[in-house]
């Protein structure tokens, strides 16, 4: 897709809803929402999706949707974006921390069933860096102790587990749709996914105040809701973008492991194991070394940048400091923390000239 192409018609997408809207249902989930939804849907492998404020919104929803708040314990990797943990803590539930694994930096199943105590209700995933966790493993002790399963997948869209997309996994999917991610809009936004109808009108009332259309918040609210609306704005932009969005994460792709070939002639490396069931859209690649600080002076000597994106475990967090966790709890998260570095490799819509550069970029690293 030419990129001059993708910035005329997000442009004329956007002029068409300024110039035709002409009340509050035009822009408030509006048209665009709606087809976004749908195409967004099925794109995912869910029978249900609904655009909201943030990712971060998509979380709180989803644990109000499933009921949870205070006395309840949702089980959440220590490795992550604060998200992932303080939509527990914004629902007054506790959240119950467990390490990661180093073969994939995602939770460490072998860890969960220890973590569960009566008072859990729930545990949130987290597909990091693009990589989907052991879903199979994870449902099986979801079912067998009765507890949903939120999934964060702001990294993972486009991503797959055994040929299945991220929208057959899980009770509630969420998604943040900022321009940090692969498939991301000019502003805030995020989606839930759903295949359960119950948990979907609860999703639908819960992001409207409570009711179950927008011509009804006058009237018939029927739960406690809020205002988190994904903007017919963003949709639009969002439209112009997921039909190209394979294509994108081809390329994201085709980038991730040219990264990981030509680093890997640099000693001390280490890197997530790669598994044949699983499909990784390439966002992110995470790098482990003993040798940071000479990592990152070698390579921004040539022209390139690394990431920390997770300098502190989660439960290390000053906002969670009264749950009692101590150094040497999560052994794992910490190795992340001290060692690990991420190159950026997703690439934002649209996209960004560099990126054509990096195989000539790469050659010359080593």
């Amino acid at each position: 897709m030419n990129e001059l192409f993708l910035k005329l018609k997000i442009i004329n997408a956007l002029a068409g809803i300024v110039l035709k809207g002409k009340n509050v249902g035009d822009f408030i989930l509006g048209k665009s929402v709606r087809i976004f939804e749908r195409a967004l849907a099925e794109y995912a492998g869910s029978k249900y999706a609904f655009g909201v404020a943030s990712g971060t919104d998509a979380l709180i929803l989803s644990l109000k949707a499933c009921g949870i708040g205070p006395g309840d314990e949702v089980i959440v990797p220590a490795v992550g974006f604060y998200s992932s943990a303080g939509a527990v803590s914004w629902v007054n539930a506790k959240p119950v921390f467990v390490d990661v694994s180093p073969k994939d930096h995602n939770i460490d199943v072998l860890k969960i069933e220890k973590a569960i105590s009566p008072k859990t209700k729930a545990i949130i995933i987290v597909h990091l860096n693009g990589r989907m966790a052991d879903m199979d493993e994870i449902l099986r002790i979801a079912e067998k102790r009765s507890l949903k399963v939120i999934v964060d997948a702001s990294h993972a869209i486009g991503s797959r587990y055994r040929e299945k997309p991220i929208g057959n996994f899980g009770d509630l999917i969420c998604l943040s749709l900022n321009p940090t991610k692969t498939l991301g809009g000019c502003g805030d936004g995020g989606v839930i996914l759903a295949n359960d109808e119950a948990l979907a009108q609860k999703i639908s009332r819960l992001r409207i105040y409570g009711a179950s259309r927008w011509i009804e918040v006058y009237w018939n609210n029927a739960i406690v809701g809020t205002a988190s609306r994904l903007g017919t704005l963003e949709a639009a932009v969002l439209n112009e973008k997921l039909p190209y969005l394979d294509s994108f994460i081809n390329r994201q792709r085709e980038n991730y492991f040219i990264y990981k070939e030509i680093l890997g002639n640099i000693k001390d490396l280490e890197w997530p194991e790669e598994y044949q069931d699983y499909f990784i859209n390439g966002y992110r690649l995470p790098i482990l070394t003993k040798r940071r600080d000479d990592l990152i002076n070698y390579l921004s000597n040539k022209g390139e940048k690394l990431y920390n994106m997770y300098p502190v475990p989660l439960p290390y967090l000053p906002v969670f400091k009264n749950l009692g966790y101590k150094e040497g709890d999560f052994k794992v998260a910490e190795k992340i923390a001290g060692e690990c570095k991420n190159y950026i490799v997703r690439i934002c819509f649209p996209m960004s000239s560099v990126i054509n550069d990096i195989p000539y970029k790469m050659s010359v690293l080593v």
